[in-house]
């Protein structure tokens, strides 16, 4: 990584944002541990495992990250980087692609977990079917999976033809959605046509890859502090488009990380392939229990139409005291902007300009403050690029924030 100010390369730098025991765990463990008070007896058999005695503290809410440099080691030449890793180079290597997230099979198929997949469309059939085909195919049990596609005023051959067969089959229910394009709408309209207590919200673009999808979904949703699943998205050429949504970063302050870095590649301390906390996901693929998207009203169709209902209703999750949750035992290809286009035209900017306005008005610097990514990041660049020095302000506000009891509660502007 390079650091511009003191013109360094740093090679895999260990950064660490507030406490998440999943990138610890399967990352780097904190070279010094200091504790605030004498360890009980428990803690004190354990102090020989740095990392062991972490996790403990963490538990107990008691953990708060100085992000300072205190030493700096290169184990390897720079020009060796360009080089494969031998299987044993590094604890990267032994991450696995898939996280071990889902629970073991249960016997029977409860109600209580199944999943109203909502997927909005218009026209290209061809991409809904395969959407729909691999996500039941890679579904554990599909039979759980209520899947009801949202029809905004399709008019090809090949959608009608596919809906006849999702209603022949009863493989999918269509509701129609004859307004004018409005994604958190057409979402909204899809989850309340299910009485399904888990909802995953999926583009039409979306290529499943990873069985047991739905037991991921499920387990994950389980847990009552988790406020909503995201998983990770690749482009067809087997770059990362998604592995979570940082803040503070890009012109319009939230951008993917690792975006259109090789999917082999697992990110600054395995992030790219591990399950953690990270301030929001893209609604391309979300996943909610109905419960709290009924409490919040679901997306805000009314002023956030297209692009950034997501990143608010993640937002509105994490003021509830929940946290969202990146999974990357969730992975998919997401051909992005398939079907509605990418914003190329200029009222298209100016639409999307005026929804980013309007999500900055209302949420301000909490579009700045991501507690899980040190300050040693530079911002206004694409995440986890370039490092730089933080100023004592920022490291004491993130040692304050780290160490508070809701480290990813929002505060609003204003």
């Amino acid at each position: 990584m390079a650091d511009p100010a003191f013109r360094l390369l740093r090679a895999d730098p260990v950064l660490f944002g507030a406490f998440d025991e999943a990138l610890i765990m399967g990352g780097v463990a904190p070279a010094v541990l200091a504790l605030s008070r004498p360890p009980s007896s428990s803690a004190r058999d354990c102090l020989g495992d740095r990392e062991e005695a972490l996790m403990k503290a963490g538990r107990d809410g008691r953990v708060a990250h100085i992000p300072r440099v205190i030493a700096t080691q290169l184990s390897l030449p720079l020009i060796a980087r360009s080089g494969r890793a031998e299987q044993s180079a590094s604890r990267a290597s032994e991450c696995s692609m898939e996280v071990p997230l889902a629970p073991a099979p249960l016997a029977a198929a409860p109600r209580d977990d199944w999943i109203a997949v909502v997927i909005p469309t218009r026209d290209r059939g061809g991409l809904l079917a395969r959407a729909i085909d691999t996500l039941r195919s890679k579904a554990r049990r599909p039979e759980r999976l209520d899947i009801v596609v949202v029809d905004n005023r399709s008019t090809s051959a090949e959608a009608a033809a596919l809906f006849d067969r999702l209603n022949v089959e009863r493989t999918a229910r269509v509701v129609p959605f004859d307004s004018p394009f409005n994604w958190s709408l057409a979402s909204n309209l899809g989850a309340g046509a299910s009485d399904a207590p888990l909802i995953a919200f999926v583009n039409n673009d979306v290529e499943m890859l990873s069985a047991g999808w739905d037991d991921a979904v499920a387990d994950a949703l389980s847990h009552p502090h988790v406020g909503a699943v995201g998983a990770r998205l690749l482009y067809p050429d087997q770059t990362v488009q998604h592995a979570g949504i940082a803040f503070g970063f890009g012109p319009g302050g939230t951008e993917h990380e690792g975006r259109g870095v090789p999917a082999a590649d697992p990110g600054p301390g395995n992030r790219y392939v591990l399950t953690h906390a990270v301030s929001a996901v893209t609604g391309a693929f979300l996943a909610v229990r109905r419960a709290d998207f009924d409490q919040l009203k679901g997306f805000d169709a009314a002023r956030l139409m297209i692009a950034h209902s997501d990143v608010d209703l993640c937002l509105r999750l994490r003021e509830l005291g929940k946290v969202i949750l990146y999974c990357p035992a969730i992975e998919a290809i997401h051909h992005e902007g398939a079907t509605r286009g990418l914003n190329e035209t200029q009222a298209a900017i100016a639409w999307d300009e005026g929804e980013r306005l309007d999500l900055l008005d209302r949420w301000g610097e909490a579009l700045a403050n991501d507690p899980g990514i040190s300050p040693y990041w530079q911002r206004n660049d694409r995440p986890l690029a370039l490092l730089r020095e933080p100023t004592i302000r920022e490291i004491l506000a993130h040692v304050d924030q780290s160490a508070s009891s809701h480290p990813w509660q929002p505060v609003r502007s204003g």
